[in-house]
């Protein structure tokens, strides 16, 4: 079996940037000891090893292992050592591997409808002369004649692309099998308007997690601010169909899948959340409302202790990377909405007023000791409280901006010398991809490099061959899921043109 190690990082202009790293062979047992000693390795190879924010892998109990153990060495980036703090990033289980979870659940319980059309599709596969047939069909009925793919079960999304490309030509297709396949003397059709209207209701709802899983599976934007709108768009999609006369059978048990994953919310997701502008505090709260009254789940407790948790991560931050503020040119005012202006409304300006004086009377103190101009500078920078440029951040107005186009990472990087040290953590956590996806395509890509001519290629060579043309494509920014790509095309091309 092969471990592929992939990487993301920001580059120098806040572009998302993506490199496999290394494909390596582990020709012993695929335990969470062997994985860790690969991923080590791996990264003090590229001298990486104290550099790394999170991992993110699917839910296999080997790599919950491997976490385990590759914890102590990963720690020393932020200085987090301790089990909880460090597990609230390091270890991101694949979103979109939990989504298969979920759509497993919903498709087993529909087998005997999927069976149905593929059991029709195979029928027409079968044979040249039936495929001939129906090709002349088409021809005389004015269609452009085509063939249509079947599934593979252990690929959901296949199973959607399968119904997608089949139902436009529901109404053809239906009579052509009328006509064609056998049955005997009053049994039903293979395909019936039931099977029909059934199959339609069940495309329609496979489609948002279809959509969910190619929008989680980008490669040049950030992903992690987008977990909480999908877990808001998947809820509210169970709940309307929870009643639905085809489907509801279904429904209860994706709850539960749901509940058991994503009822605890990760804290990434929720950090990303906020330092999405458009968002903050304020979007979240309304986020984690809508969640409470989709899934009967108080979040209050949650709310505030996520507030406390950001805080205490950017300390971290703060200690790690406060110098660069001494470096920076400091820009004017944000114009927005500050507390500051609802002050005399909420009265708090004694407790806001006390912090504040009790850190300048300590920068006082500070300035006492040390007279040069470093020291001065760094009291100056200082005099804000060390959550300042949190609080600043949280306390601005939300950014108006809702389009598509709109780049969270570009928002960054123009505001960098407004949050020196914020727009570091914000480049951290925003960067983590929540799909293993990208890992899963490099053994695509190797795939068309194995091919029949080159089954003796040594791992080192396979390796080798396979970072070239990743980190090719990633010069060209080509690396979109060309898995995906694929298996869209094998059901698209089928024209009998």
């Amino acid at each position: 079996d092969y471990l592929s190690v992939v990487a993301h990082y920001i580059n120098p202009d806040w572009q998302l940037e993506k490199r496999v790293l290394a494909l390596v062979l582990i020709d012993v047992s695929h335990n969470g000891q062997n994985i860790a000693d690969h991923v080590a390795g791996v990264l003090a190879d590229y001298g990486l090893t104290n550099k790394v924010f999170a991992f993110t892998l699917d839910n296999a109990s080997s790599n919950a292992a491997a976490m385990r153990l590759l914890r102590p060495i990963m720690s020393p980036y932020l200085g987090i050592d301790n089990g909880v703090e460090s597990e609230m990033f390091l270890h991101q289980r694949c979103a979109c591997h939990i989504i298969n979870l979920i759509v497993k659940d919903a498709l087993d319980a529909l087998k005997n409808l999927i069976e149905t059309f593929r059991t029709a599709i195979s029928f027409l596969n079968s044979s040249n002369q039936r495929i001939a047939a129906y090709k002349s069909y088409c021809i005389a009925t004015k269609i452009r004649p085509r063939k249509f793919q079947l599934d593979m079960e252990v690929r959901w999304n296949s199973t959607y692309l399968m119904l997608k490309h089949l139902f436009p030509h529901k109404i053809h297709f239906t009579t052509f099998m009328h006509a064609n396949y056998p049955r005997a003397e009053g049994d039903q059709f293979i395909l019936t308007d039931e099977h029909w209207v059934v199959g339609e209701k069940v495309l329609k709802f496979l489609e948002l997690f279809y959509d969910s899983t190619v929008a989680l599976s980008g490669v040049y934007y950030p992903t992690s601010p987008l977990m909480l709108h999908f877990l808001v768009k998947i809820a509210i999609h169970l709940k309307n169909y929870a009643n639905d006369t085809h489907i509801r059978g279904v429904i209860q048990p994706m709850i539960d899948k749901y509940n058991k994953y994503w009822r605890n919310i990760p804290l990434l997701y929720s950090f990303a959340f906020i330092l999405d502008p458009r968002a903050k505090m304020k979007g979240f709260s309304r986020v984690l409302r809508r969640l409470m009254n989709l899934t009967s789940t108080d979040y209050a407790v949650y709310q505030v202790t996520t507030r406390a948790k950001l805080t205490d991560v950017y300390n971290k931050y703060e200690e790690k990377y406060g110098s660069v503020r001494l470096n920076r040119v400091v820009p004017p005012n944000l114009s927005g909405k500050k507390r500051s202006a609802w002050d005399e409304i909420y009265d708090d300006a004694d407790d806001v007023g006390t912090s504040v004086g009790m850190h300048s009377f300590a920068s006082t103190l500070n300035i006492a000791r040390d007279t040069s101009a470093t020291a001065l500078l760094h009291a100056a920078s200082s005099s804000a409280s060390t959550a300042s440029e949190l609080i600043s951040y949280l306390d601005c107005d939300t950014v108006n901006q809702l389009t598509d186009d709109f780049n969270i990472l570009h928002w960054w990087h123009q505001h960098k010398l407004t949050y020196p040290v914020l727009s570091i953590m914000a480049k951290d956590i925003l960067i983590v991809p929540v799909s293993t996806i990208y890992s899963e395509s490099t053994f695509s890509l190797t795939g068309r490099i194995i091919d029949e001519r080159r089954r003796r290629l040594k791992s080192d060579v396979v390796e080798m061959l396979t970072c070239i043309k990743d980190w090719e494509d990633a010069e060209a920014r080509m690396q979109h899921m060309v898995d995906d790509k694929e298996l869209e095309e094998t059901f698209e091309d089928l024209y009998l043109d």
